[in-house]
C-alpha cells in the first residue's frame, strides 16, 4: 500500500502541548477507510466496541470501551465504529508519545485514568489554555505510561497445552467445561494452566472465555439472533446473567446495541477519524 498523506483536516490543527482532544459524536456503522496521523493518538468511545484494521501485520483490533486504543504517529490503520457513540480522539506530542508503547496497542482505563479523560471531556478541552491543565495532562500521560498495554483483546498462544484448549473454545464459545475438565483433556493440572493462563495470555480462564463469548454474541446480535437464543447458546444459566455480562464489557444492554445496530447508516467516510 502506498503511504498515505495525512489529512488535510489534521494539518490544520495545532501542534499537541503536551496533547489537543477532538470530541465527536458517531452514528451506528460509521467507518473509516486507511488513513494516519501526524501524532500519536488515543482513541476512547463511550461505550459498545471499536474495530481498527491494522497494515502490517493486517489484523483486527477489537476493543470495549474500557480500553483507549493507542495508535503511534504515521501508523495505517481503518475504523468500524458498530453503535452510535461518542467519540474522542487524543493526540499526543512526539515527546510524550515517545514514552508510550511504539506499536499500536489497547490500555486498560484505570480508575484515574478514566477520571482525567472524563474531566477533559465533560468540560470539552481541546487544546490546553492554562497551567491546570498542563499539569493534569502530564499526570495522564504518566498513567498511561504505568498502565500497561495488551497486544489484543483476545490473545492467543502456540503454548503445547493452552492451543488445543484456545482452538476448541473459538470453535464452540459456548463450551461449559471447567479448567480442571481442560486439565484432564491435555494430561495437566488446574493450577498448572491456571498460571500459564496468567503468563501467556494475561488474564484468567473465566476472563478469556467471556471475552471470546462477547465478541461471539455482538456477531450473532448483528445476525438478528434473539438475547435468549445467544445466551443460552453461549451457556449463561438465563438470559439475565449474559446481560450482566454483556453491560459490564460494552456499557449498554444488548438490545440497545441491535437497536444502533438497526439505526440508520451514515455515508462512508474517508480520510481522518475525527
Amino acid at each position: 500500500m502506498t503511504e498515505l498523506p495525512f489529512s488535510a483536516v489534521d494539518l490544520s490543527l495545532p501542534v499537541p502541548a503536551p496533547l489537543y482532544f477532538r470530541h465527536e459524536k458517531y452514528q451506528a456503522d460509521t467507518e473509516f477507510d486507511w488513513h494516519r496521523h501526524p501524532w500519536g493518538q488515543l482513541n476512547r468511545i463511550s461505550l459498545g466496541l471499536l474495530e481498527l484494521e491494522l497494515q502490517l501485520p493486517r489484523r483486527t483490533l477489537a476493543a470495549p470501551a474500557e480500553y483507549l486504543v493507542w495508535i503511534p504517529a504515521g501508523v495505517p490503520h481503518a475504523a468500524h465504529i458498530r453503535q452510535a457513540l461518542d467519540y474522542v480522539s487524543v493526540y499526543v506530542a512526539d515527546a510524550q508519545a515517545a514514552s508510550l508503547p511504539a506499536q499500536p496497542c489497547l490500555i486498560v482505563q484505570t480508575p484515574l485514568i478514566r477520571a482525567l479523560l472524563d474531566d477533559f471531556c465533560q468540560r470539552g478541552v481541546t487544546g490546553l489554555q492554562d497551567e491546570w491543565d498542563v499539569s493534569q495532562a502530564q499526570l495522564l500521560l504518566q498513567r498511561l505510561q504505568q498502565a500497561g498495554c495488551v497486544d489484543d483483546y483476545l490473545p492467543d498462544s502456540d503454548d503445547r497445552l493452552l492451543r488445543p484448549i484456545l482452538l476448541a473454545m473459538r470453535a464452540h464459545a459456548g463450551d461449559d467445561t471447567t479448567l480442571a475438565a481442560w486439565a484432564q483433556r491435555v494430561h495437566s493440572t488446574e493450577r498448572t494452566l491456571a498460571r500459564r493462563f496468567q503468563q501467556l495470555l494475561g488474564m484468567s480462564f473465566v476472563q478469556w472465555r467471556s471475552r471470546l463469548r462477547l465478541l461471539q454474541a455482538l456477531a450473532w446480535l448483528k445476525q438478528g439472533r434473539t438475547v435468549s437464543d445467544i445466551a443460552a447458546e453461549l451457556g449463561y444459566a438465563t438470559p439475565s446473567a449474559f446481560i450482566a455480562m454483556f453491560v459490564k464489557q460494552t456499557g449498554i444492554t444488548p438490545d440497545r446495541y441491535r437497536r444502533q445496530l438497526l439505526a440508520d447508516v451514515p455515508p462512508r467516510l474517508t480520510g481522518c477519524m475525527q
